[in-house]
């Protein structure tokens, strides 16, 4: 009976072991697809018509706060990223990937600080809590905007950072 017992356990292991396998994967795969996919599609976009960035804070109260300067730093960022060329000088691509990461970490830098500016104003009762998550899910969306682009660049270059 303990042998049966062992037997299956072991079995089930593997089997378990191996379904979680395929689907890191999988997840990777479709993760490296949607960043080409959203990155593609910015770079379809003139310079006067960030329709995606514009999408993002569709839900936030738009004259409350303006969110413009943002969406359009994340628009050259991801234009840059697309047009980007790597080379065969293993030093220039690095070079060329930490200058456009630099940018990345800038911007994430002045939403994070915003996002903190906008929990204080909220904490000191200058804002109400609904202004407070609108604000907060505007940026939210706006930093997942931001880590398709950082994605992306990873990518081209074959650099996780």
């Amino acid at each position: 009976m303990k042998k049966i017992l062992v037997v299956l356990f072991s079995l089930t292991s593997i089997f378990a072991f191996a379904g979680c396998a395929s689907s890191n994967n999988k997840a990777a795969e479709d993760t490296e697809t949607k960043t080409r996919e959203v990155v593609t599609s910015n770079a379809d976009d003139n310079d006067d018509n960030i329709s995606n960035t514009e999408n993002s804070v569709e839900n936030a109260n738009e004259k409350d706060y303006d969110f413009s300067s943002y969406e359009k730093d994340i628009y050259n960022i991801t234009k840059s990223v697309n047009n980007a060329k790597t080379s065969t000088n293993a030093s220039e691509n690095h070079e060329q990937f930490y200058a456009l990461k630099k940018q990345v970490d800038e911007v994430s830098g002045k939403l994070d600080k915003l996002d903190d500016e906008f929990e204080h104003d909220y904490h000191m009762k200058k804002i109400s809590f609904k202004t407070y998550k609108e604000r907060e899910r505007a940026i939210e969306k706006l930093e997942d905007e931001l880590e398709l682009a950082e994605e992306a660049l990873e990518n081209k270059y074959g650099i996780d950072d």
